[in-house]
């Protein structure tokens, strides 16, 4: 099983005002994949989901919905990490640029990655 692609069907953001000044903002991140709405055509499943954003103070909310078409057999009830991982991925890369256009930063903080040093034998 495979994820062959995602769609968005609805993104809605809104700026209610800027952060107080010195304020940390904290996103708060839900993530619901509907498997009890899912609907098989031919060799592929149809599977909604819903991604919320809203910020602590409430200052900006973020709503993607859209559907991901899984390819093979999977259980909608328990998804495997191969088919929720991307799903999550493409959604918080478009909600952070949805969020960099209204002036704040990603929901999740982008960790820089350590230098490692080659190891040859």
């Amino acid at each position: 099983m495979s994820v062959v692609g995602i769609r968005f069907d609805y993104i809605h953001a809104e700026r209610f005002g800027a952060p107080p000044p010195g304020a940390q903002l904290q996103m708060n991140v839900q993530v619901m994949i509907e498997g009890e709405r899912a609907v098989k055509r031919g060799g592929t499943i149809e599977l909604p989901f819903t991604v919320s954003i809203a910020s602590s103070p409430s200052v900006v909310t973020v709503t993607i919905r859209g559907t991901a078409v899984i390819q093979g057999e999977v259980d909608v009830k328990n998804l495997p990490p191969q088919v929720a991982g991307p799903i999550m991925q493409a959604a918080l890369f478009e909600a952070a640029l949805v969020m960099r256009e209204l002036g704040f930063p990603p929901p999740l903080p982008i960790q820089p990655q350590s230098q490692q040093t080659p190891h040859y034998a």
